[in-house]
């Protein structure tokens, strides 16, 4: 009887653990109401009729820093899903990330993900354009069974370590 009672509760504590570092990595979905007219200036001015699914908001580095950090839009871009667009307050554009299927992921990249991770199978990559100063960089999602992973590439094919990314990239990995 005490060990059902203890694993019961085991199960309970563990998965409110499990829900509370999900809630962490999520950022809250605001209202269009609720962000600046230049984020929406540029946004129109940037991607023009792309339809917004959601606004998200990105506050502080901590818990305790309440200052709004950036804006961030998904929307779908000419009918295809999957893109967003990050903001600082007073509109201006960090960086723009468009879905991109495992497929369509240029070779240069492709050949060096098969070498570099020969046992990930490649799930789908993200197009990221840094703005300030101005890179591109393939985010690739890898998978082995349950272990999930990201690669960045330049669009040379060269792998970029996660400690010199753009902080803007990291930032929005979290």
């Amino acid at each position: 009887m005490k060990n059902s009672t203890f694993l019961i509760i085991l199960l309970l504590c563990t998965s409110f653990f499990i829900k509370a570092q999900d809630v962490n990595s999520i950022q809250p979905t605001i209202a269009e109401s609720d962000v600046p007219q230049a984020v929406l200036t540029n946004q129109d001015t940037l991607f023009p009729g792309g339809f917004i699914s959601e606004w998200q908001l990105q506050k502080g580095f901590d818990a305790t820093d309440d200052t709004a950090v950036r804006y961030i839009s998904k929307f779908e871009q000419e009918g295809n899903p999957g893109s967003s667009a990050s903001y600082l307050p007073d509109g201006t554009l960090l960086f723009h990330s468009e879905y991109m299927q495992a497929e369509n992921i240029p070779e240069t990249v492709q050949l060096k993900l098969q070498f570099d991770y020969k046992d990930f199978e490649v799930d789908y990559a993200d197009f990221i354009t840094v703005y300030i100063p101005k890179r591109e960089i393939y985010r690739v999602h890898l998978r082995d069974q349950t272990a999930l992973k990201h690669a960045f590439y330049d669009t040379n094919g060269n792998q970029i370590p996660e400690e010199s990314l753009p902080i803007e990239i990291v930032l929005f990995d979290r």
